[in-house]
């Protein structure tokens, strides 16, 4: 890490001044290695295809979804990690990490910020122009409609790991972060979203749940901006049971509880305690289902090709209901689709590996395609491929890979 971030990172989580609400620096010494290392890198040159194909060189941005050019704030991290990490794994040369790179991070220094606070929720991958909320919009102009802050906590994560990795490009990081009003993201103490009405009023809400807040105020955190009811998995947690399996929900309701900010926080930044135990039994439930139903069970966020919704969260739980499907924006419980996440599946694997997580590997083979790279997964019925091949499942698979080579957070 850089060296300010580590020395107030390290008296975080030095034993006699511990934060509860940051991840743990890993311990001195080096981990036994990853039994499945081999077979993680060869899931990682297939998500690179993906990549590779979906690369737009006149920006250094990478599609959203297949042919869709189009990317959020989230999706350019994914960008951005994918190619940190086929750099560190050797599946592409120094010289072609740097053209993508550095291309890359030229358009997103030149952005234009909703307001001149953040990135706009969504831009062309084509121009780097503002986008509106999907490729029919055309409404929003160039001031756009409002940001996420869990997307920006997460590219800012990954803007730390580039600054701290590949120092050549901290000049540009910076510049970009500089850019940004983080403070303004910030209101009582929790991360606080924006968007814009079709009838032109400006909205700001609180914007998080557990596990996907928490993640993403750690990203303001790595920039010193701290959002400290946001950073504590406490402030709003609900001890409940999920297949007799001990787990926590948000009291404030309206939560996805899946593997995404589990398996994202663990592979980049690390658990603390609590993390630690939430993540395992996130796990742990999964696999209950497996046991007491036969369905390997992965679940997370993705992009499945299914009207009328296109994107939704296969959860652990979702409003009182195990084992179901939620879309953001909308009170509706869902019964499906259901489907095994190719990601979740390989993180879980990387983090925590077992037979099971093995099996769970080896379950969504038939959702990659040489040529497209992984879709999302499988559905539970019949192992199909979900045929929705993305940039945020080729990142995560390839950070998976990276981090069973050292089993230690990229951020380290």
């Amino acid at each position: 890490m850089a060296a300010a971030a580590l020395v107030a990172l390290a008296a975080a989580c030095a034993d006699d001044a511990p934060d509860p609400l940051l991840p743990e620096l890993p311990r001195p010494g080096r981990p036994n290695p990853h039994p499945d290392q081999a077979f993680l890198l060869e899931a990682a040159r297939g998500a690179w295809a993906y990549v590779d194909r979906e690369y737009q060189p006149g920006t250094g941005l990478v599609n959203s979804v297949r042919s869709y050019t189009y990317a959020t704030v989230w999706d350019m991290a994914s960008g951005l990690a994918a190619f940190h990490c086929a750099r560190e794994l050797g599946i592409i040369t120094p010289q072609d990490f740097d053209v993508r790179m550095t291309r890359a991070l030229q358009t997103i220094e030149s952005l234009r910020f909703f307001d001149g606070v953040a990135p706009n929720k969504n831009y062309s991958t084509l121009t780097g122009a503002v986008a509106g909320r999907d490729d029919r919009d055309q409404t929003v102009g160039e001031r756009g409609f409002g940001w996420s802050t869990t997307d920006v906590g997460r590219f800012l994560v990954w803007l730390k790991i580039i600054e701290t990795r590949h120092p050549q490009y901290a000049p540009a990081v910076r510049r970009i972060v500089a850019r940004m009003n983080l403070a303004g993201m910030v209101r009582d103490g929790y991360l606080s979203g924006a968007e814009l009405t079709p009838a032109g009023q400006l909205l700001r809400y609180q914007e998080g749940r557990l596990g996907y807040e928490q993640y993403a105020a750690y990203g303001f955190a790595l920039w010193g901006q701290r959002a400290e009811r946001a950073l504590n998995l406490r402030e709003n947690s609900l001890p409940i049971q999920v297949l007799g399996v001990p787990l926590l929900a948000d009291r404030r309701g309206d939560d996805f509880l899946t593997s995404e900010p589990f398996i994202l926080m663990g592979m980049e930044l690390g658990w603390n305690r609590e993390m630690k135990q939430l993540a395992t039994g996130s796990l742990e439930a999964q696999e209950e289902r497996y046991r007491r139903t036969g369905e390997v069970t992965f679940v997370s966020e993705d992009a499945i090709p299914i009207a009328p919704y296109y994107f939704y969260y296969y959860a652990i739980r979702y409003r009182g209901n195990p084992f179901s499907v939620g879309v953001q924006g909308s009170e509706t419980v869902l019964d499906g689709p259901r489907w095994i996440s190719a990601k979740a599946a390989f993180a879980w694997h990387a983090l925590l590996p077992s037979p099971y997580t093995r099996l769970g590997a080896e379950a969504v083979g038939p959702a990659l395609s040489p040529l497209r790279g992984w879709s999302s997964g499988v559905f539970e019925a019949g192992r199909a491929p979900t045929g929705s091949e993305n940039v945020n499942t080729a990142a995560v698979i390839l950070q998976a890979a990276l981090y069973s080579v050292n089993r230690l957070p990229l951020v380290h």
